[in-house]
């Protein structure tokens, strides 16, 4: 009997073990103060100094939080996971080759980014969704790449909120499914002075609100399908200043345009080849260039 009592108090005490690593798991740190170390085990008292290695001890589903202001490293996910810089912390990734975090996520898997500053030192993209069933990002910038800000490379879906992508020499946001098709909902973004403020190819569907794309030095927001259907909603939004056009349309391609101002741009409204580019009637189109180029249509409100 002894025997058996200590069997189960052995088991039951191994049990807690495990509930407590996992406990401790859910929910990991960094830091970029004295102490702070990728040998440490990621907790609240003894942060480690990479979101890469407190990734990698951090449950499936849980959250990898900044402690403090500080430079970090670029970053892969491989998992459901949530980064985060809470209110008051600067989490600045600092990128000086290829991309800055890259998401290479399971085909179940959402991954969070929030506050986050990714900024290049000579970095390609900034933020490359590859794999992952959904990629959310809210309240991030990222600024200077060589390529693009914000790229979708995948199928998964993309959404993005209160997030800045400025001085990209490619794209600012970039939804160019290498197969298959994606989905992304915009909101309240601010797009200036990339190559392209936003830009879809074949595959990409997106709806895009509350925003302002100005001052690129190609065009505001693109659809631009050669392969596939590309299908871009635009409502409630500031497109000004961009050199090439503000709103463009070309190949297997539909844009819509609701109660947005156009307005100080090379073309306001641009569509060629075969591209469909219409308005819901209630937009400001003034002071551009050219007002409108090619045909555009119109669709109702309902």
């Amino acid at each position: 009997m002894t025997r058996i009592r200590f069997a189960l108090g052995s088991l039951l005490f191994l049990a807690f073990l495990v509930s407590a690593a996992q406990a401790q798991n859910q929910r990991t740190f960094v830091s970029g103060a004295a102490g702070a170390s990728d040998g440490n085990p990621c907790s609240r008292l003894s942060p480690c100094r990479t979101f890469g290695v407190a990734i990698g001890v951090t449950n499936s589903g849980g959250e990898v939080i900044a402690l403090d202001s500080a430079g970090y490293a670029a970053f892969a996910v491989n998992k459901a996971v949530s980064v985060i810089a809470p209110p008051g912390v600067y989490a600045g990734i600092t990128v000086f080759g290829g991309d800055g975090i890259d998401i290479n996520a399971g085909a179940s898997d959402t991954v969070i980014l929030r506050g986050l500053t990714v900024n290049s030192q000579g970095g390609t993209n900034g933020i490359v969704f590859n794999t992952g069933k959904t990629l959310q990002i809210e309240g991030c910038a990222v600024n200077g790449f060589s390529s693009d800000g914000i790229k979708n490379a995948g199928s998964g879906s993309l959404f993005v909120k209160n997030t800045i992508a400025r001085n990209n020499t490619g794209t600012g946001i970039d939804l160019a499914p290498a197969s298959g098709s994606s989905l992304a909902a915009l909101d309240n973004l601010t797009l200036e002075e990339n190559g392209i403020g936003l830009f879809l190819a074949g595959g990409a569907t997106a709806t895009v609100r509350n925003t302002n794309a100005s001052g690129n030095t190609n065009t505001g927001m693109e659809a631009a399908a050669t392969s596939g259907f590309a299908e871009l909603n635009i409502e409630n939004c500031l497109i000004a200043n961009n050199v090439t056009a503000g709103v463009l349309s070309g190949g297997n391609s539909t844009v819509r345009v609701a109660g947005s101002t156009v307005t100080d741009n090379g073309t306001g409204f641009f569509q060629f080849n075969t591209g469909v580019l219409q308005t819901r009637g209630n937009n400001t189109l003034q002071g551009n260039g050219i007002a409108t180029q090619g045909t555009i249509g119109t669709f109702p409100s309902s």
